[in-house]
């Protein structure tokens, strides 16, 4: 019976166990997983938008600076065209070009020195060759890096040069036609501090009401703005931009950092942490609910394999009383038995045996109220020694059957106690049925009715293998059976020990188990079984410990 149920109840739950809790556990980590990277690409549209407005904003002020340099640029190249078409000019570099140009270079068609600009003179103000004045300019030797090819006739174009002198120089170059059809090339410098000092002040004050702008030359120093500083003004910081400047200054760089970079970093450090402190705490109910779901199954299984081996027990223990009934009832209800005075024993069996049917019954009618809460009971004041006799009369036919010896010891005068009588005669009979069933090798079963401070103790010891330490609290939970009971195979329900404690404690008392009993220093065995019953204190005894509270009352 208990085989099969087992099977029944335990294969769909293993099933679920073994494919659905692991699926479970999966889904959590991975709840957990993209929690973590959801939490990452909340903030990146925050710094994308931030990117996109300092790429803007970059390419606008590059916009704007290189407006300057075209401007200065193409005034130049106008000056230099109108000379070259002048019939009366013979000097194309005798002009001022502005302090937007720090020098500039015109050359013939094939890309050799006509002129040159700043001209150097003479201690006696006599002007030099153009030979003599090119090494003068530090940038010349870098015409020939210039992409002469990829500009066409007529339009210009940037190079910035970092010199070998040190510093960078940029350089503006164009290919021209003059009115006598001859080709010339121009190269200018443009002079970056002149510009420099212009827009500094008038393009980079919008940008610093929300922003930081710093603009680096190719040795990373300070250009323009103001230099960042900071944990998150580095490069690879969230809120930390940088790019080339422009298409004209491209050795250059620009930085930016909002204003309250410092601020925005704090604040989604908290965010951050918030966010996976909330991940971690929903990844760990997740996991702990599962685990009690686990456990509850565990535990459901248990109940599960507990009831139905408590129904075979039942069945059985129900199956003997009423066999015994059944057979000596059969006896006298067809005559065969010797004489009135074997059918009056016959009779006081089958009366034992129902009172012993009848205590089985109320043990499960007992346990089922326990187990809804709703036990009750009458309580009466009554004699304890009274009620241990009446039960052991029906326990003593079960005893003679089992050639177990019954040794009972009451002391005289014992107070009276608040008790419910038929509930402590279920304790009795629970107490005795656990000695006769698990100790029957002993041959004695010993009750013993006696005072103790503040109680009245009721006392039942066997002789039998006794019960392992570990094992002492655990005989009174409802089901259990001790290992020594499943290795001898002894049937019983489960309940009783767990019913008297219950009684024990309704009762203001409590139940304690002493196993194994010393007999002798050197021999122990058995298990003694103690109950004891809250008494009435006479006033003025000296070293009697109160009764427990609540005796007084009925408990529910």
């Amino acid at each position: 019976m208990r085989g099969i149920g087992s099977s029944r109840v335990g294969s769909p739950i293993s099933l679920i166990m073994a494919l659905v809790f692991p699926a479970m556990i999966a889904a959590a980590v991975a709840l957990a997983y993209y929690g973590f990277k959801h939490a990452e690409d909340v903030s990146r549209p925050v710094e994308q938008l931030f990117r996109l407005e300092c790429q803007d904003y970059a390419e606008g002020l590059a916009k704007s600076v290189e407006t300057k340099l075209d401007r200065e640029a193409l005034s130049l190249f106008a000056q230099i065209t109108a000379l070259e078409d002048d019939p009366a000019s013979t000097d194309p570099c005798d002009l001022d070009p502005g302090p937007g140009i720090d020098s500039f270079v015109v050359l013939g068609e094939t890309r050799r020195i006509e002129c040159t600009w700043p001209r150097p003179r003479e201690a006696d103000g006599k002007k030099r060759k153009p030979a003599e004045a090119a090494p003068k300019i530090a940038w010349l030797p870098k015409i020939r890096n210039l992409a002469w090819r990829q500009v066409d006739l007529g339009s210009f174009a940037y190079h910035h040069e970092v010199l070998d002198s040190g510093g960078s120089a940029l350089l503006a170059y164009t290919a021209r036609r003059g009115a006598d059809g001859d080709l010339y090339h121009v190269v200018a410098q443009l002079n970056l501090d002149f510009i420099g000092k212009q827009w500094d002040e008038n393009e980079l004050g919008p940008g610093r009401k929300n922003r930081r702008v710093a603009i680096l030359d190719e040795a990373s120093n300070l250009i323009a703005g103001v230099r960042l500083g900071g944990p998150e003004a580095r490069p690879g910081g969230r809120l930390f931009y940088e790019g080339p400047f422009g298409k004209a200054l491209y050795r250059w760089r620009i930085q930016m950092v909002p204003q309250n970079a410092e601020e925005f970093q704090a604040q989604w450090e908290r965010t951050k942490g918030v966010r996976r402190v909330l991940i971690v705490l929903a990844t760990a109910i997740i996991v702990v609910g599962l685990v009690l779901v686990w456990l509850a199954i565990l535990t459901e299984r248990r109940a599960s394999r507990m009831k139905s081996d408590f129904i075979a027990n039942v069945s059985h223990e129900l199956k003997t009383p009423l066999s015994l009934i059944r057979m000596f009832g059969e006896m006298v209800a067809t005559g065969r038995h010797k004489g009135e005075e074997v059918a009056r024993e016959y009779g006081g069996i089958i009366t034992r045996e129902s009172d012993r049917l009848s205590h089985l019954i109320d043990n499960v009618l007992d346990f089922s109220r326990l187990e809804r809460g709703k036990s009750s009971y009458h309580f009466a004041e009554g004699n304890l020694a009274e009620v241990v006799e009446r039960a052991l009369d029906v326990c003593r036919y079960r005893l003679e059957r089992e050639k177990m010896k019954l040794v009972v010891e009451i002391e005289p005068g014992l107070p009276v106690v608040r008790m419910d009588e038929n509930e402590m005669t279920l304790v009795v009979l629970n107490l005795v049925d656990n000695a006769i069933k698990h100790a029957a090798d002993g041959g004695k079963v010993e009750v013993t009715v006696a005072r103790a401070p503040g109680f009245v103790t009721l006392a039942v010891r066997d002789y039998g293998p006794g019960i392992a330490p570990e094992e002492h609290t655990r005989v009174f939970e409802r089901f259990y059976r001790s290992q020594r009971t499943r290795e001898r195979n002894v049937r019983g329900s489960g309940i009783g020990l767990a019913l008297v404690k219950n009684i024990a404690l309704a009762h203001g008392g409590h139940v304690t188990v002493q196993s194994p009993v010393l007999d002798s220093p050197d021999h122990a065995q058995g298990s003694l079984f103690k109950v004891f019953v809250p008494a009435p204190v006479p006033a003025g005894v000296e070293g009697a410990a109160p009764a427990a509270g609540g005796i007084g009352e009925p408990a529910t």
